[in-house]
């Protein structure tokens, strides 16, 4: 019996080993569609940065002024 576990255990182990060689890595098996979200992704964050910096609004006055365009109270 024992002898049986240890060739069941050498078998499987050279099984992986010789699997995992032909496989790629998990990188490479990246979906495409999963790249394309991404670099959407990474899109929509630079046009979101980028609007920002654009819109950015003046820091308000220290002596407490309220900014033209505020809403009335």
């Amino acid at each position: 019996m024992w002898n049986v576990t240890v060739w069941t255990l050498v078998v499987t182990a050279f099984a992986g080993v010789a699997g995992a060689g032909f496989l790629p890595p998990y990188q490479c098996g990246m979906r495409r569609v999963d790249v394309m979200e991404l670099r959407r992704r990474r899109h929509l964050v630079a046009v979101l940065q980028a609007n920002c910096r654009a819109r950015a609004l003046p820091a308000p006055a220290a002596s407490g002024a309220v900014p033209v365009g505020a809403p009335s109270r």
